[in-house]
């Protein structure tokens, strides 16, 4: 067998090609508290219970006490009551996977298994959510989002649900511009038609609630809006846990009944899974646990201060540079645009040439331009300056010859720019072009043959 300490100096070097979260420079994937105790602590609740598969809680019954501890602190946040039913999940993906089969479950269930189940949701909706539908065999059907306030369009929503309608899927708040769907509006309405509502709230579930009592103005997504059937929340997004924990509640528990696969007619064990994944460890629940009891609610409160000083220093930074913000400010998500479009190119490749990992959003005609995407996280609190200081050089120097090459090489063929990508920091802006240059579907095929590409 090799020597364990070689094997330790090559994980390292390999580590060295990941951007540090600590150095508070990414705005996106990672939601860094700073907070060096919590990731110590994090780390050695999974170390704790890595051996450990969740398939069987009657075997690990650290795996069932787990999943009840973040699933009740999941409530305790949304206003859930008794009659609130949840699951833990590995991300928020899995968490709409598994609210959209039980709409479906229950759909099938009431109205007979005729006809393909269709789900309504606005633009800004997240991918999963096509994810799956696409899954599930369901069809989805998008609305627009009203131009200026980046919201669902009601009267859109509206328009869209039928008797093949099986889901409704708003945001709290939608990722691209940080605003909170009109949720109590189409929630009372789908009540009314008998149309069960899911709440996208993987972005806010965590810290909405925390925004509110600190006086934040939010509107009502929650359980407390009648015709909120179902909610799914990330505790690996504002809940400062590791990667790997998220949580799907459900007001009624017919709906949780739809998740749960059971064969028990196999030869083997009783199979019964309430998630998408069989074999799992418990380790991200351990960590979310010792997470949640490090922090308390007083140590969110706090995190949420720092996010809420971050984002308004960015946030009057960035204007004062000349940036606007697309959206209204709900959420610890800027969408920032320029009304130079080139500017906001240049500005975002020398931006990554100096370190920072920022979003860039594609322009979506009617609805917005070219903008900048920050997830603003409780770190950039002790960086905002640092930001603010680059940007500024950034806005008012020249476009780095880098960009200027890759324009060149877009202007001839966007294709044979995509070699490229994975060799610059401006990967983001090749992409972003190449995508603009062909058409939808093709791009999609070209994306999944790049894909098999990259990871041979």
């Amino acid at each position: 067998m090799s020597d364990p300490s070689i094997i330790l100096e090559k994980l390292l070097d390999i580590k060295r090609l990941d951007v540090d979260p600590l150095r508070g420079r990414l705005f996106t994937y990672i939601y860094e508290t700073g907070d060096v105790q919590l990731k110590k602590l994090a780390s050695k609740a999974i170390e704790l219970f890595t051996d450990t598969n969740a398939l069987d809680p009657t075997v690990f019954k650290s795996a069932l006490f787990f999943e009840k501890e973040v699933v009740s602190f999941a409530k305790s946040l949304v206003h859930a009551g008794d009659s609130v039913v949840g699951t833990a999940t590995y991300g928020g993906t899995e968490s709409i996977m598994l609210a959209v089969k039980a709409a479906r479950w229950v759909y099938r269930r009431t109205r007979g298994a005729g006809g393909v189940p269709e789900v309504v949701l606005p633009i800004t909706g997240h991918p999963s959510i096509r994810k799956a539908a696409h899954y599930l065999d369901m069809r989805t059907i998008e609305v627009p989002v009203d131009p200026e306030t980046k919201k669902a369009d009601v009267e859109a929503v509206k328009e869209a649900v039928s008797s093949r309608t099986a889901l409704i899927v708003l945001s709290a708040p939608n990722f691209p511009y940080g605003v909170i769907d009109p949720i109590r509006e189409i929630a009372e309405y789908a009540s009314d038609k008998s149309v069960p509502v899911h709440v996208d709230a993987c972005v806010g579930g965590f810290i909405l609630p925390f925004m509110e009592e600190l006086g934040e103005r939010v509107e009502p997504f929650d359980f407390r809006v009648e015709g909120v059937t179902s909610l799914s929340m990330d505790a690996h997004k504002y809940g400062y846990t590791p990667k790997g924990v998220s949580v799907v509640l459900f007001g009624d528990e017919e709906f949780k009944k739809g998740t749960i696969f059971v064969d028990l007619k196999w030869p083997g064990y009783p199979l019964i899974n309430t998630t998408v994944l069989s074999s799992r460890s418990a380790a991200p629940l351990a960590a979310a646990w010792a997470v949640f009891n490090y922090l308390g609610r007083k140590g969110y409160l706090d995190m949420t201060r720092r996010v809420l000083s971050a984002r308004n220093k960015l946030y009057g930074g960035m204007r004062r540079l000349g940036f606007y913000s697309v959206a209204p400010l709900e959420s610890p998500l800027l969408s920032m645009a320029l009304d130079d479009e080139s500017e906001v190119f240049k500005f975002h490749a020398n931006m990554s040439l100096r370190g920072w990992v920022i979003g860039l959003q594609p322009k979506l005609e009617g609805v917005a331009p070219y903008n900048i995407h920050l997830t603003v996280s409780p770190i950039h609190d002790k960086v905002a300056e640092e930001y603010l200081r680059d940007a500024k050089e950034s806005i008012e120097g020249p476009p780095p010859e880098e960009l200027v090459k890759a324009y060149e090489l877009l202007e001839r063929d966007p294709l044979s720019a995509a070699s490229l990508i994975g060799e610059t920091p401006l990967d983001a802006i090749i992409i972003a072009k190449i995508l603009e240059s062909i058409p939808g579907e093709l791009a999609e095929e070209i994306a999944r043959q790049l894909t098999v590409e990259v990871f041979k």
